[in-house]
């Protein structure tokens, strides 16, 4: 059989009746194989039906509850770098696994993969114990959802792959307060650059928000009451809807940079992002991404993990005497533990009795002759 027997390529303007996938890219003549562009649509990846079944209807789930973009590719990115590193081996992710032998190779390939850094990542070395955990938990729950929607009939294989041991918020890390001052006051805000970073960090210390809630701030998730901005954040961690009032400084800082990106009607861009692109490229005037504002953050603050500016915060608020439930709400913990251990770690650098030891072993500035 030819080749142009055995697959059809169709190409579609609307949808197929009956169907959330489309356009149809590809139809395979002997197995019935259909190859979808994913429903979400800045996911790249494509679904192949009915082969992807389970995969999708779980993705469905997952991304309906969470409404994120960012849980999505992450979920969806995953299971299919896993069903690569079977395939290898000729195995599949769903496949009986009564065997004995069967299934501790399977799991042996699963372990590997999960502790190896992926081939189009340009990181080095081997990924932390976070990301091979939560591989592992991304996986876990696409069985369980397997499980409980009667869709496969085996146990889940990853409760028999053993967890490692994370340190919890073990690299947060906190800049001084006066630092800070020194590092924002660095800032050149007569250019539009540096108007724009000088706003977007003030924004970040202000409200304590994770750099993905950031990167997709839109001008009409912002309302101006008076002289004070209301930054209505629509999806945080965990889908959760969070709105953040901006004192007068603040406010302004913002509203400068605003008005000399879109002019004294910048209210009216609805879905324009807050944070442009000032790249002299095809991103020019489009929204910031993740990486461009950790770029931001390496540049102005020395370190490229944007979180510091979240650590920074909740420190200083802890050095100001505010109560851990307080900075609960202002982290958007769920747990008041999770706080405290937050806190914990983000002082384990000091030493109350550091000044005492120094008296009692003498350690000095001074030389002993001058003494």
């Amino acid at each position: 059989m030819s080749s142009h027997d055995a697959f059809t390529y169709q190409q579609h303007q609307s949808d197929p009746p009956g169907s959330e996938y489309s356009p149809i890219i590809q139809s395979h003549a002997l197995t019935q194989e259909q190859v979808y562009h994913c429903v979400i649509p800045s996911c790249p990846h494509l679904i192949h039906l009915p082969e992807d079944g389970i995969l999708v209807a779980w993705l469905d789930a997952k991304t309906g509850k969470s409404q994120s973009l960012k849980t999505h590719l992450a979920y969806h990115s995953t299971a299919l770098s896993c069903c690569a590193a079977l395939r290898t081996h000729d195995y599949d992710l769903f496949m009986d696994l009564s065997d004995q032998s069967v299934r501790g190779h399977w799991l042996l390939i699963v372990q590997r993969w999960a502790g190896e850094r992926a081939a189009t990542s340009p990181r080095v070395g081997a990924p932390s114990n976070s990301t091979y955990n939560q591989r592992l938990a991304i996986l876990s729950s696409l069985f369980v959802f397997a499980r409980r929607q009667h869709l496969y009939q085996g146990d889940n294989p990853i409760e028999l792959l053993e967890r490692r041991k994370v340190y919890d918020y073990a690299s947060a890390e906190a800049i001084d307060p006066l630092d800070l001052r020194q590092l924002l006051a660095r800032i050149d805000r007569h250019t539009i650059a540096g108007a724009r970073d000088y706003a977007l960090l003030s924004v970040a210390l202000h409200t304590g928000q994770r750099v993905q809630a950031l990167a997709e701030m839109r001008v009409g998730h912002l309302a101006l009451v008076g002289d004070r901005l209301t930054v209505t954040f629509p999806r945080t961690k965990g889908g959760k809807r969070n709105a953040r009032r901006l004192e007068v400084e603040t406010s302004t800082i913002l509203l400068t940079y605003l008005q000399r990106v879109y002019g004294l009607e910048w209210a009216t861009q609805g879905e324009a992002p807050v944070w442009i692109s000032l790249s002299r490229n095809h991103t020019h005037g489009q929204a910031l991404s993740v990486q461009a504002i950790e770029q931001i953050s390496a540049r102005r603050l020395g370190t490229s993990k944007f979180h510091v500016t979240r650590h920074s915060a909740a420190k200083t608020l802890d050095q100001l005497g505010v109560s851990a439930s307080e900075i609960q709400d202002f982290l958007d913990h769920q747990s008041l533990a999770t706080t405290g251990k937050y806190l914990k770690v983000l002082k384990r650098a000091e030493n109350k009795y550091g000044r005492d030891l120094e008296q009692i072993f003498g350690i000095s500035t001074h030389s002993a002759k001058e003494e």
